[in-house]
């Protein structure tokens, strides 16, 4: 039976006893499908356990570094512990902070971040968890637009992850700050169900092409094998595949 606290990959492991936003399907395809390109320097938003920091460093075929923020001390005692034992621990460093008044002057080659989602919704009663998932509390959309615009120089390549209806809210917020869409990815839970997640791509540089749009589902059907796609970008990770 798998241990609740701990999520083992293929070269790391991921101990979470301490962290409200525990590994699931969502965040690992985001890791998966995000593509560093050329970024040496890396912001990870709200990091968490580590988890995607982790995964972008294993996918570097190049030096890289990573600065992975996270306003929760508990949860960063995780991040230490999984960094501290994964091949990666000297491309990582993590700043306890809150990034909409982080005095850090760096700019970032790629940014990216699964924000607190739920906005205008009941508030759970365990502190924790309501900074881990409501943006109203911890990053309201607007301003953490605008908290990754001044980490931004025009070829920036901003990840963002959130479920499709919170993501127009805050693409609103992105545009009217001056970020343009250069690439979006839909998730579905197999390719009957609806989407339930969306990554989109955000530049501060206008793109000459028309965005690019893909449409991914985790599984063929309910209990049925993965699909082709979600295997391949998986594989490198998940000790089953």
């Amino acid at each position: 039976m798998r241990n609740p606290q701990r999520f083992d990959f293929k070269f790391f492991s991921v101990h979470q006893s301490r962290s409200a936003m525990k590994v699931c399907t969502d965040s690992c395809a985001f890791g998966a499908f995000a593509d560093i390109q050329h970024a040496r320097s890396i912001l990870d938003i709200g990091t968490g356990t580590g988890l995607l920091s982790l995964m972008l460093a294993q996918k570097a075929e190049h030096e890289i570094h990573i600065d992975a923020i996270d306003i929760d001390e508990e949860t960063l005692c995780d991040a230490r512990q999984n960094i501290k034992s994964s091949p990666w621990s000297e491309a990582i460093t993590l700043h306890h902070a809150d990034i909409l008044n982080w005095n850090h002057d760096a700019v970032y080659d790629m940014i990216i971040c699964n924000p607190p989602f739920h906005v205008r919704s009941t508030i759970p009663h365990l502190p924790k968890e309501a900074m881990a998932f409501h943006a109203d509390l911890a990053m309201p959309f607007k301003e953490l637009v605008y908290a990754i615009k001044k980490k931004s120089h025009k070829s920036t390549n901003t990840w963002i992850l959130l479920p499709p209806n919170e993501m127009e809210e805050f693409t609103e917020h992105a545009c009217k700050a001056g970020f343009y869409i250069h690439q979006s990815i839909c998730f579905r839970d197999t390719v009957q169900h609806a989407i339930i997640r969306k990554i989109c791509v955000f530049s501060l540089t206008q793109n000459i092409d028309t965005a690019e749009e893909c449409d991914i589902a985790y599984r063929e059907y309910v209990g049925g094998p993965h699909t082709e796609e979600f295997s391949k970008r998986l594989s490198p990770f998940y000790l089953f595949l």
